[in-house]
């Protein structure tokens, strides 16, 4: 029963944290999307979001998440020396307030886009060298296979359309740590991911303004621990219920509006000692130029 009321409490709340964000209706805009391309990134742009992290205890732990994109130095692959990805810093940090219970996230990923805006992996850092870099899952066990670049967000975004239905999804990839001189040293973790594109008529109110048609996006994945590595790397912010050396499952919603990106998301992350936490973040502030309001 206790359990019962618990799961209560948790969807009254999320129910209430994204119907109420705290903004006078007076002084909302409309603003409607006006494209299927995602945003090509540039250095210095940024995203602020408001965070609220629901887990068995009453009291909810606040935060803000930041991601910012920033110029960065060619990668050299480390299996194939001839080759070099111009690639930008991608991190993303999630800071509590001070009185939260939750541990502050930080997840550095190197990224490119081509000109639809297709977002395609390349390596994870975690502030140590070398960097994580990824291999297929074909290529399991094999520490001298090619790295993989996978993309992890699919653009221009359509729905009832193939193949965009439900992205380049399902995305599959191991995370490899010592990765030079044409070798990797062992495999860290196995990441999935998988979308699918519910539509764009649900509209999502933010203190930026209301819009009117982002795309829904529903999404399921996680991340299961390989070999004996001892690291502590975190690749996804969606896993930050837990670390690698976890079993970790997310689940949940993004809505995103292509000229900016993610707008709002929910996401339900579990790991293997029955806990579990709500995430709900909420675009609060942005440098990215937003679509013209409808007028």
């Amino acid at each position: 029963m206790l359990k019962k009321l618990g799961m209560i409490f948790l969807v009254a709340s999320i129910s209430a944290l994204l119907s109420s964000c705290h903004i006078k209706q007076k002084d909302v805009e409309t603003i409607k999307r006006t494209t299927e391309k995602l945003r090509i990134y540039q250095p210095d742009d940024f995203i602020v979001y408001n965070v609220t992290a629901l887990t068995d205890s009453d009291t909810p732990s606040r935060g803000t998440l930041r991601i910012e994109w920033d110029a960065t130095a060619d990668l050299l692959d480390p299996i194939d020396n001839n080759t070099q990805y111009q690639v930008l810093k991608e991190t993303t940090t999630l800071t509590y307030e001070e009185n939260s219970i939750e541990a502050d996230v930080i997840v550095i990923r190197y990224i490119s886009q081509n000109a639809d805006g297709n977002i395609t992996l390349y390596a994870i850092d975690d502030g140590t060298v070398p960097l994580y870099w990824l291999h297929d899952l074909d290529d399991a066990g094999n520490l001298s296979a090619n790295i993989s670049t996978p993309v992890i967000f699919d653009s221009p975004i359509a729905i009832g359309s193939p193949p965009n239905t439900s992205f380049d999804s399902p995305v599959r990839f191991t995370v490899m740590e010592g990765c030079t001189s044409g070798s990797c040293a062992s495999e860290v973790y196995t990441f999935n991911d998988g979308f699918d594109i519910v539509g764009d008529t649900t509209e999502v109110t933010t203190n930026l303004g209301k819009f009117s048609n982002p795309f829904e996006i529903n999404f399921s994945g996680g991340s299961t621990a390989d070999g004996a590595s001892t690291v502590s790397v975190l690749g996804d912010i969606r896993n930050a219920c837990g670390t690698n050396a976890d079993t970790i499952t997310h689940n949940g919603t993004i809505f995103v509006v292509p000229e900016i990106g993610i707008v709002q998301m929910t996401n339900l992350c579990q790991n293997p000692t029955g806990s579990q936490v709500q995430y709900i973040i909420t675009i609060n502030n942005t440098n990215i130029p937003l679509p013209a309001p409808t007028p």
